[in-house]
């Protein structure tokens, strides 16, 4: 079942505060018309401002169902929550409350930090180790997921929107990053 997934705007990186699960056509629905609302942002790549509030609809594994997302500044959004997508004034008011959003975002970077010392320690190979000991590591399952997930998220319509705004240059970072990845689970599947 698609989940509608509510997440704010802080340091740079959009933290999760609230999902819903929603049947597909009442989540396309509830979307559109909070992208009807003159409030509402259209994004095109710009820089994310703290406090904005982002609205996607997502499937099972995580992927994006509209290519638009709904935006709203942070003045607008608990407004937006309530009036669009029928949440109660205690409950928009908790998640959208500074403490919540600050142990969020306390509790993401955590884990955004551990993952990437995982992921240091697993492709660290150096010369001294056993090629069959690297090899295993490069196969290890975290490293994969996380390939396969940035494989995904260069090919989402979404990204590709935002990088056709941006200049020539980080279009072809972007599409050699996607080459690499490509040939780094070739390379593996090898192994």
């Amino acid at each position: 079942m698609p989940l509608l997934v509510m997440q704010v705007a802080v340091n740079g990186e959009l933290v999760e505060v609230f999902e819903m699960s929603v049947d597909g056509v009442e989540g396309h629905r509830l979307l559109a018309q909070a992208n009807e609302d003159e409030r509402s942002i259209n994004r095109h790549g710009q820089d994310l401002e703290d406090g904005e509030l982002w609205v996607d609809l997502i499937d099972a594994a995580g992927e994006t169902l509209l290519e638009q997302v709904a935006c709203f500044h942070k003045a607008d959004a608990p407004d937006a929550l309530r009036l669009h997508f029928g949440m109660a004034p205690d409950v928009v008011r908790d998640c959208l409350s500074k403490s919540n959003i600050s142990a969020l975002y306390a509790r993401h970077r955590a884990a955004a930090e551990a993952h990437f010392r995982k992921l240091d320690r697993l492709v660290d190979c150096s010369p001294l180790s056993s090629r069959q000991s690297n090899r295993r590591r490069l196969g290890e399952a975290s490293v994969m997921d996380l390939v396969t997930e940035l494989r995904r998220r260069l090919g989402a319509q979404d990204t590709q929107l935002a990088l056709n705004e941006l200049p020539a240059p980080v279009r072809s970072a972007a599409m050699q990053l996607t080459e690499a990845t490509r040939a780094y689970l070739m390379a593996v599947q090898r192994l």
